[in-house]
């Protein structure tokens, strides 16, 4: 091939500029690969991870999604302190804290000017405090990065659904872009519209989400006040959702995407974007917006007591870490403060392992010292620049080359699981497939594979010692290049036990081979005087089981698990069998469903199912489990009802919704104000999020 015709093909694949060819262009220039990121989103795929803080009026009502009729004066924490809350985060290796300055029920932890529903009108510091000032003061402190999360839906407002509430919130965003110094991220998500108290109407509130907002001239003027901020949302415009809320991102994760609304003909907007779960993206897509992965610690995204027992263990954080981050992707973790505005010290726990964790994993890169070749590259470009795990400097492959590859030769063979790759993304998402070889003992043998690297990827393979390391290249846009290949070990973990129960209540935990697990049923945290496990248990009037694994002197973290009162004696008195046994939703198995979608056609809600309990039980709590499947017939609104007879119902135990159920479908606990003596349970679901059926995956009670 002579320089003209190499040109040519290099121009066409898209890979490099005729001035560098010609001599006119900077040395290493590279024409990038379209979509490329922008100098801000660039700094954010670098941050890898943030925190989120859910912390405001919710957090002493026990709610998630708080209605908007919530009283001021119930704000009221203890002994917040901002800068243990953010030394505490950046301690675990967090870069970021984006705080929920205003959620659904609209109450304002800034005393802002635009609404007396807010800090000002609460106790707390005699209504001068400013959470928001004083957790962005206590970023800059520690190194981390503020950012904010304004909720556009808002219950309390009584101008919402009119022209005046966009005045509002914009002006609201300009009070927080204006008066909290530099935000790195503004988040916005798509709950918007419904049943709100806004301003004592207490109705029903329907707009239309792709146009109410005005997005873009709403975005437009956060972005000129802060133009460094990158801003989340469904569609961008700088970082998507990743479709759902439990923790983790598609493999391939592509940077770029095109976003689909859910009616053709409209135009993308927060809240009308077509997902799967665990949203891919899309390969070759139109724009560069990469994705975000939102989860919080505990099952709820607010703090709430029962759930002290529930937070995410140091190795469950890890593996989080690489379905999100290891995928491309940045994670957001939910950290929320309890009613004195403090870190739980459970959370606290889970958190400091979680960095021990990060820490080891880290402590050594296998390819440090290792000899870099490759089957080509362009000068400038060698293939040595792979090992300083800088964006700026990268490996490019020559054009002409049909089977790039990077070879590492290790100084001596090494002990490894772990690969990380990167792409110098300012230059585009050019890889689309590889695989990585090793060499063992003379040989060389596939190791893994994949698609997407763009920003990082982390691949866990089966543990090998190998003196040799092959990073070919399959498939690429453009001309591939590469700016990391680095090797590490996973960090040797001891599980906690699983704890498992049935319908009758037999409980049974499960380890590795040869560990020993220890566990309680009073509530206290398992030691070596603690019982040990050999057979599965019975607690016939259910309670809460403690389970950690010893092995060789170490100890796994605690499996807590509370387990529900044992249904194998419970009958179904009444509710609708056209559809589905309604006994499905009380077998003990999750993956079976009650539901009302006859071969006739859907049965609306309202829906109800009577069970006879078989006994009287104090019942404290009941729990709904919706289908993990989809969202059709999914509850949202419910009513609980308990007698002793059957026939004497009396008013609700207990009403309300099931707030983010759509997006996070986990069991649903409905705590009574008060433990309610009964033999006979009725559920009622009265609204579905999708469809118009109802569907129960399980229902159960806590026992007092």
């Amino acid at each position: 091939m002579n320089l003209n015709q190499l040109i040519k093909a290099a121009v066409l694949g898209g890979a490099l500029c005729t001035a560098c060819f010609a001599g006119a262009g900077p040395k290493g220039c590279l024409t990038p690969l379209k979509p490329v990121p922008s100098a801000e989103q660039l700094e954010w795929h670098d941050m890898e991870m943030y925190a989120f803080v859910h912390f405001t009026i919710n957090t002493f009502t026990g709610k998630e999604w708080g209605y908007g009729d919530e009283k001021p004066e119930l704000f009221h924490p203890s002994d917040f302190d901002a800068d243990d809350l953010v030394r505490t985060l950046a301690d675990a290796g967090f870069k970021g804290v984006v705080l929920t300055c205003k959620h659904h029920d609209g109450f304002c932890l800034w005393p802002t000017k635009t609404t007396l529903h807010s800090v000002a009108a609460s106790p707390w510091k005699q209504g001068k405090g400013d959470v928001v000032k004083e957790v962005s003061r206590a970023c800059g402190k520690y190194g981390v990065r503020f950012g904010v999360y304004l909720s556009p839906w808002d219950r309390n407002a009584a101008s919402y659904g009119t022209p005046d509430y966009i005045r509002m919130y914009r002006q609201q965003l300009k009070e927080l872009a204006t008066g909290y110094g530099s935000i790195f991220l503004a988040w916005f998500d798509g709950a918007n519209g419904g049943d709100g108290y806004y301003g004592g109407a207490r109705e029903r509130r329907s707009i239309d989400r792709s146009a109410y907002y005005d997005w873009k001239a709403t975005w437009g003027e956060l972005k000129k006040r802060q133009p460094g901020a990158v801003i989340f949302s469904d569609v961008g415009p700088d970082v998507r959702w990743v479709g759902n809320e439990s923790g983790y991102a598609g493999y391939p994760c592509w940077a770029t995407y095109t976003p689909v609304p859910l009616q053709a003909g409209t135009e993308p907007a927060p809240g009308t974007v077509r997902y799967r779960l665990g949203t891919e993206g899309t390969m070759d897509g139109k724009y560069w917006i990469p994705a975000e992965v939102d989860v919080s610690i505990r099952p709820g995204w607010f703090w709430h007591e029962h759930e002290n027992s529930r937070v995410r263990t140091p190795e469950n954080l890890l593996k989080l870490y690489f379905d999100s981050v290891g995928r491309g992707a940045n994670l957001n973790l939910n950290v929320p403060p309890d009613r004195r505005g403090r870190i739980h010290e459970e959370d606290k726990k889970s958190l400091a392992g979680f960095r021990v964790l990060l820490d080891e994993l880290y402590s050594r890169n296998f390819a440090s010292g290792a000899q870099a070749e490759s089957s080509s590259s362009w000068k400038g470009h060698g293939a040595e620049q792979v090992l300083d795990r800088k964006r700026t400097t990268y490996w490019v492959a020559a054009p002409e080359d049909k089977h790039p590859c990077v070879v590492l030769k290790l100084p001596e063979p090494a002990a490894f699981d772990v690969i990380r790759l990167a792409e110098p993304i300012q230059l585009g998402q050019r890889v689309r497939k590889f695989r990585v070889e090793v060499r063992e003992n003379g040989q060389w043998s596939k190791w893994t594979e994949g698609a997407s690297i763009g920003a990082r990827v982390l691949l866990k393979g089966r543990p090998v010692t190998a003196d040799g390391v092959r990073v070919v290249l399959e498939q690429s846009r453009a001309v591939p290049a590469l700016c990391e290949v680095s090797l590490w070990k996973y960090p040797v973990i001891l599980n906690a036990p699983a704890v498992n129960y049935d319908r009758n209540g037999r409980v049974t935990l499960a380890s590795a081979e040869n560990v020993v697990i220890r566990y309680t049923t009073d509530g206290t945290e398992p030691g070596p005087q603690s019982a040990m496990y050999r057979n599965p248990f019975f607690l016939p009037a259910g309670g809460t089981v403690k389970a950690a694994a010893e092995y060789r002197g170490r100890k796994s973290s605690v499996t807590t698990q509370i387990i529900p009162v044992p249904t194998r004696d419970w009958k179904v008195v009444a509710g609708e069998r056209s559809a589905a046994a309604p006994e499905l939703a009380i077998d003990g198995d999750s993956s079976t469903l009650w539901h009302t979608h006859a071969a006739q056609g859907e049965l609306a809600p309202p829906q109800a199912l009577e069970i006879d309990m078989g006994r009287p039980v104090n019942v404290a709590a009941v729990i709904y489990t919706p289908r993990r499947d989809s969202s059709t017939g999914t509850v949202d609104r419910y009513a609980v009802y308990l007698s002793m007879d059957g026939n004497t119902w009396g008013a609700p135990a207990a009403e309300g919704e099931f707030s983010n159920i759509r997006a996070n479908p986990v069991p649903q606990r409905i705590d009574l104000k008060a433990p309610v003596k009964a033999r006979y349970l009725r559920f009622v679901g009265k609204r579905v999020v999708e469809g118009s059926h109802v569907a129960v995956a399980e229902l159960g009670v806590l026992g007092k």
